[in-house]
């Protein structure tokens, strides 16, 4: 071959490689960059949190950014000091009631935070003195305390149904209605001697007289417990104290 035409096509093969490189090189110099963790940096994050619809404070919240934790106080203020991030902070905030909530705090970005939480639906017990309670949803278990054991609780219940003594548990999330006030009544073929009655409707329309089977021979004083949604207390209804439950 000719030594200048040589020349000529190995300078055009070089020229092509390095053209075909370049793309190459910057795709490997973004990927580089894309997985850089940023500027790590701290910053006090600081705030209130409030009900979205009422626009009141909302008592109770965790607030975490993984490393730092707080939770709202009566008048619905946290604080979060001293929180650090890469590049950003994911600030979480979480209660019954509410649906959950995240936002990113960048550097140089506001760290005074007013949260809205968007509230979710609740329960109703009227009480047989005319008090009513909205519970969280969520949070609403049936339970009782145990000797030496501890308070015990679910979200299911056991019935015994008295028009064939059939016995069911019946999760919280089947559960329309609960009509009361519950009565201490014979258990009939349920269980021996007495138990707690109140009437059953569930959601898909069936409706039960039903005995708390927890309560045969009065073993256990069962009770409907849950966090009150506006206090953000927990509290504990006896069942013979309440007069109708409501379910969302």
């Amino acid at each position: 071959m000719n030594p200048a035409k040589l020349s000529r096509t190995l300078a055009a093969a070089l020229l092509v490689s390095a053209v075909l490189a370049v793309p190459a090189s910057a795709a490997k110099r973004r990927s580089v960059a894309h997985r850089s963790p940023g500027v790590e940096f701290t910053v006090n994050i600081s705030g209130v949190v409030l009900d979205n619809v009422t626009g009141q404070p909302v008592v109770g919240v965790e607030l975490s950014t993984g490393q730092r934790f707080d939770a709202t106080d009566t008048q619905g203020r946290f604080d979060l000091k001293n929180a650090t991030g890469h590049g950003s902070i994911l600030v979480e905030a979480k209660r019954s009631g509410y649906l959950p909530f995240s936002t990113r705090i960048t550097p140089g970005a506001p760290t005074a935070l007013t949260i809205r939480l968007t509230p979710t639906p609740t329960v109703t017990v009227r009480l047989t003195n005319g008090e009513v309670k909205n519970l969280d949803n969520e949070s609403l278990k049936f339970g009782y305390p145990l000797a030496f054991t501890g308070y015990i609780e679910s979200e299911s219940e056991d019935f015994c149904k008295i028009a064939d003594s059939s016995k069911v548990s019946i999760n919280k999330s089947q559960m329309a209605r609960l009509v009361g006030p519950a009565q201490i009544v014979p258990a009939g073929s349920c269980c021996t001697d007495n138990a707690a009655k109140m009437t059953l409707t569930l959601k898909n329309g069936e409706v039960h007289d039903v005995l708390f089977t927890d309560t045969c021979q009065e073993r256990y004083k069962v009770d409907i417990g849950g966090r009150e949604h506006v206090s953000g207390q927990f509290v504990h209804l006896l069942i013979t104290d309440v007069a109708e439950v409501i379910f969302p």
